[in-house]
């Protein structure tokens, strides 16, 4: 197979350890002898990212959190687009367990779907946009500790070239964290402390929970210290009642 030998770059697939198979024609080439020397070579990719005022106004490339909620990202982009015109609006987000502020909030995201054209979802779900609303004023460790990390990541990658950026655009949400019933108003109320904005979506009797739990953690390294600073930041174990167990391997 003296063809191979041209210098061209060529697509491999199946690649193991100890073969790899050639995604081209080699019928007409000339008989495989024994030998030979295969050099890796990744090729650059050109990415094209729209501009964000496109982007915006259009369904375009999503890629998905998680795969069971493909067909989510698409009302997600319409959410935040209408939580973004309320927010200019009224200059606040929705209050939470507020009916009109809620009902306001889907009104937008239908009015902008409607502007979409042809491309627009056939259904937008009521329920989703209302847990939406009621948790757009929170500001949640875990969430920000995510997107923190995610953030931090895309931000090495454009610098090192290694590896392309989230094409194009990327929603993440932990719906099935949230109670599954909806909470009473005054469980939501704040409280004048540190943990209004978690009480507003899980309720006090909840936050009173996490405080008073007594909590056994393995290990304080890498990965531990991040947990220590993240469960600190929701108040778990820092009542009175409240304890904290930390063992490590020395």
């Amino acid at each position: 197979m003296n063809e191979l030998n041209d210098g061209k770059p060529r697509k491999i697939e199946n690649a193991r350890p100890y073969s790899f198979t050639l995604e081209e024609d080699t019928t007409n080439f000339s008989r495989y002898v024994k030998g030979g020397i295969v050099t890796q070579v990744k090729l650059p990719k050109v990415l094209h990212f729209k501009p964000l005022k496109v982007a915006l106004e259009e369904l375009g490339e999503y890629l998905p959190s998680e795969f069971s909620k493909h067909d989510r990202s698409p009302l997600l982009h319409l959410a935040f687009q209408a939580l973004d015109i309320f927010k200019n609006d009224f200059c606040r987000f929705p209050i939470t367990c507020s009916e009109e502020d809620t009902q306001k909030l889907i009104d937008l995201v239908a009015g902008i779907n409607i502007n979409l054209g042809e491309a627009k979802l056939e259904e937008i779900d009521d329920k989703l946009l209302r847990r939406f609303a009621n948790g757009s004023r929170a500001i949640l460790n875990p969430m920000a500790a995510m997107f923190g990390g995610i953030v931090g990541h895309e931000v090495v990658k454009a610098c090192s070239g290694k590896f392309h950026l989230l094409f194009q655009l990327f929603y993440f949400d932990s719906i099935e964290s949230l109670p599954v019933e909806p909470l009473e108003a005054d469980d939501l109320k704040p409280l004048n402390c540190r943990y209004d904005a978690q009480i507003s979506v899980f309720g006090s009797k909840f936050q009173k929970k996490l405080e008073d739990a007594k909590i056994f953690m393995v290990g304080s390294g890498a990965l531990g210290c991040e947990f220590l600073k993240n469960l600190t930041l929701m108040g778990v174990y820092c009542s009175q009642n409240g304890e904290l167990t930390l063992t490590e391997m020395m």
